[in-house]
């Protein structure tokens, strides 16, 4: 029952393929560039290089501490969701100090059924005076204040007073068996939450499918020197084998961000199908691709963009 994973943005991935953002990008019917590429290198010092490859759980992270506490005191850790998962297998993480490599294997699933969660936002909009049922959040029990919080889009909130409105239907939340509730077909109420007031509908019942998963660990290093050193030998990999030409078009994009049209120069080509030979046969690692060139590890950064 863990609210939706939200991982950082890989920065530095390889996007194996097209970004499809259709009018968003600038690009106009009858653009004379249609399909581009955009490649830049960043070099990576060492501690850079740890925090690039080690997974960021922000608001979840106390989950991913204890599943990760748990397998490294216990060997193992379940965890069962009918979202996405807090932890995958060839995720990096540290727990005190060292360095594991995840693994994950499902061993159950089994149907349950959700409650369809619905919030309503208006930054311009109050409760009725006369005929509106109102909650405080706090008042609320304890599995209607999860179900709300299961929802809520609180990085809309981070800054600021926030967005004008917004409107989320639709959330699957399973209630616990024989949980209280003052939410449950209540039809539309409101309820304040830190300062503010939400309309929101926790309604109609969905089957999920929910999935336990065990959880193991395998220390790739007993520090962070020695987490970079695993680093260095298994996911970064030597760019040493580039003609001339396709040195010099790495250099620029190491100066700074190089685009190109298609149809692409053959230099850039080439050096395109290279990057993206690295990126499919890594046998394990996650996230942006991490070569060597000439002593220096970098972060790549390839991106095709149709408009």
């Amino acid at each position: 029952m863990s609210p939706e994973l939200s991982r950082r943005s890989l920065l530095g991935g390889l996007v194996a393929g097209s970004a499809l953002l259709s009018g968003c990008l600038g690009g106009l019917p009858g653009s004379s560039c249609p399909s581009s590429y955009s490649l830049e290198a960043t070099a990576l010092s060492d501690p850079e290089l740890v925090d690039t490859v080690t997974q960021d759980f922000h608001e979840h992270a106390d989950t991913v501490s204890n599943l990760v506490a748990t397998a490294a005191n216990e060997g193992e850790a379940t965890y069962s969701t009918y979202r996405h998962l807090p932890l995958d297998s060839g995720d990096y993480v540290e727990h005190d100090g060292a360095y594991y490599r995840v693994e994950r294997e499902r061993t159950e699933t089994r149907e349950r059924t959700a409650r369809e969660v619905g919030i309503e936002y208006d930054r311009n909009e109050s409760p009725p005076t006369v005929g509106a049922t109102v909650f405080d959040f706090a008042e609320l029990p304890k599995a209607d204040r999860e179900a709300f919080l299961a929802a809520y889009p609180s990085e809309n909130f981070e800054n600021g007073d926030g967005p004008r409105g917004f409107s989320v239907g639709g959330y699957a939340y399973v209630y616990p068996d024989g949980a209280d509730s003052r939410l449950i077909d209540a039809g539309t109420v409101w309820v304040r939450y830190d300062g503010r007031p939400f309309e929101v509908t926790v309604g109609e019942t969905r089957t999920v499918e929910e999935e336990t998963f065990r959880y193991t660990l395998e220390q790739v290093g007993e520090d962070r020197a020695a987490f970079a050193a695993f680093v260095h030998e298994e996911l970064v990999v030597p760019l040493d084998d580039l003609s001339d030409a396709e040195r010099a078009v790495f250099e620029r994009a190491i100066e700074g961000e190089v685009d190109e049209c298609e149809p692409l120069s053959d230099d850039f080509d080439a050096l395109k199908d290279r990057l993206y030979e690295i990126s499919e046969n890594r046998a394990t690692g996650r996230g942006p691709p991490l070569v060597e060139y000439e002593g220096t590890t970098y972060e790549v950064d390839l991106v095709n963009t149709v408009v």
